[in-house]
């Protein structure tokens, strides 16, 4: 069975024409309030979150030639790949998520990657709107639901 309905996590690429130092690339993410957690980048909520909710609002994956980069020291990245947790999370973060996605995007010079091609912002809001449609009446229950939560936990582990 596909779950591809869900829309448990979209994401969307910062990719930058060439490669760029991972020690300059914090000093962005935090100043964007990024935090770093060991070695991974989040976006996190200001809020309290209840338990079947996720406590961030993006996880960032850093990339360089397609492999993670974890070296925020001396590492290169070419890619910043912005994951949102979509059914996870109340609707209305998605326009902190796209508005975020577009500052780094905008102080970065990098072009905003959605399903491999460009995209701006209200093209992206729409696609989000569409999907969270499409969850609601594949599952009777909105994003960020307790109610998706369990649904979407009953499903694993998938084969």
């Amino acid at each position: 069975m596909a779950y591809e309905f869900f829309h448990e996590v979209e994401a969307v690429d910062l990719q930058s024409v060439s490669e760029r130092r991972t020690s300059e690339l914090v000093r962005v993410l935090e100043k964007h309030g990024f935090t770093l957690h060991e070695d991974v980048f989040s976006f996190d909520r200001k809020c309290s979150t209840p338990p079947w909710q996720h406590d961030s609002v993006i996880e960032l994956e850093v990339l360089h030639n397609d492999q993670e980069v974890y070296d925020f020291e001396e590492g290169l990245w070419s890619t910043l790949r912005l994951k949102y947790l979509f059914a996870s999370l109340p609707f209305e973060f998605v326009d902190q998520f796209i508005e975020v996605a577009y500052a780094l995007s905008q102080e970065l010079g990098t072009s905003l990657m959605f399903r491999g091609r460009n995209i701006d912002r209200g093209e992206l809001k729409a696609h989000f709107e569409r999907y969270r449609d499409e969850v609601l009446s594949m599952t009777g229950d909105d994003v960020g639901s307790e109610g998706l939560a369990i649904l979407i936990h009953a499903t694993y582990p998938r084969r």
